[in-house]
């Protein structure tokens, strides 16, 4: 663990983090130190800021590795030990500095923005209701097809010529009509490599999930057990079906949707409103320098054409 930071603080450090978020690190002071090197030292909240760069629900995932932590830990140290060079070697005077550093800043305050903006428009609606009144308008959104479970046996024409394809599942298919089971001869015999060992079973086949030759005879067996009269060929070649069981049409309860009801509320309602107030601001009438943003076309291309040195 942490093998390429070579003293025990930095191995501590990464194993306690694995669990800050959860654990007593979460309440700590944000100044406290996790991990020095040189002239460079890492806080939790710089830390907390650095995860602020990460998806929320990546952030779990990020944290619960000591590797990855270490990792992290390492590119930190090292950009705060460059920084402090640069700080050395008067670099916090360029005349650079400034603009990137308000435009970071204006970067961060546009995301906190955001977030309050999201946050004020998910207190604003009541879900539960909206999620109820949804739910009453279009329950036959909110139905589980039927299904079926099959197996079957597939002999590919990708290896053999089609009348050799042919031969051969006519052959199979006798022998199921002599009595052998269909999954003895999918295990046998079968082309088909994700359910060979399987016996050829394929779970929960919802109408118009396979191909159309496969789908149409599969849905024309009436029973449990009933087995194709004749081979089927589909684009993948031949096969041999046999219905397992069915499994009816069912109406999900709203309580089995209500989660994804919210959510999927929760979110239509923030886009409109953040929507609703960026599209407010981009109505305002736009001041500008008609001469500057003509420059801009022109501005930088001293810096990026070629030198006469280069070649062509």
């Amino acid at each position: 663990m942490c093998s390429r930071l070579r003293w025990p603080a930095a191995s501590v450090a990464a194993a306690l983090l694995v669990g800050a978020f959860a654990g007593p690190l979460a309440a700590a002071d944000a100044d406290a130190v996790v991990a020095r090197r040189g002239t460079a030292e890492i806080t939790l909240a710089e830390i907390d800021a650095r995860l602020e760069e990460v998806p929320p629900d990546r952030r779990a995932g990020l944290m619960d590795s000591p590797e990855r932590i270490d990792s992290m830990l390492q590119q930190m140290l090292l950009m705060e030990q460059l920084a402090d060079e640069a700080v050395a070697a008067g670099l916090d005077r360029d005349p650079r500095l400034a603009p990137q550093l308000e435009l970071s800043r204006k970067r961060v305050l546009t995301a906190l923005r955001l977030e309050k903006l999201r946050a004020e428009a998910a207190a604003q609606i009541d879900v539960d209701a909206l999620a109820r009144e949804r739910f009453a308008a279009d329950r036959a959104r909110y139905v589980v097809p039927s299904s079926r479970t099959a197996r079957h046996l597939l002999v590919s024409e990708l290896d053999r010529s089609a009348q050799d394809a042919e031969a051969r599942v006519a052959a199979l298919a006798e022998r199921l009509a002599a009595g052998e089971r269909l999954e003895d001869l999918a295990r046998e015999a079968s082309d088909d490599a994700t359910t060979r060992d399987a016996g050829g079973l394929i779970a929960d086949i919802v109408p118009g999930a396979t191909d159309p030759a496969f789908d149409a005879a599969l849905q024309a067996l009436d029973r449990p057990g009933a087995v194709t009269p004749t081979p089927v060929r589909s684009r993948f070649g031949w096969h041999l079906i046999e219905l397992v069981s069915v499994t009816p049409a069912r109406q999900r309860t709203y309580d089995e949707v209500r989660e994804q009801l919210a959510a999927e509320i929760t979110a239509a309602n923030i886009d409109r409103q953040v929507n609703q107030h960026t599209d407010r601001l981009n109505s305002l009438p736009i001041e500008a320098d008609p001469d500057l943003v003509a420059s801009l076309r022109t501005r930088f291309e001293a810096s990026t054409a070629p030198s006469k040195k280069d070649p062509p």
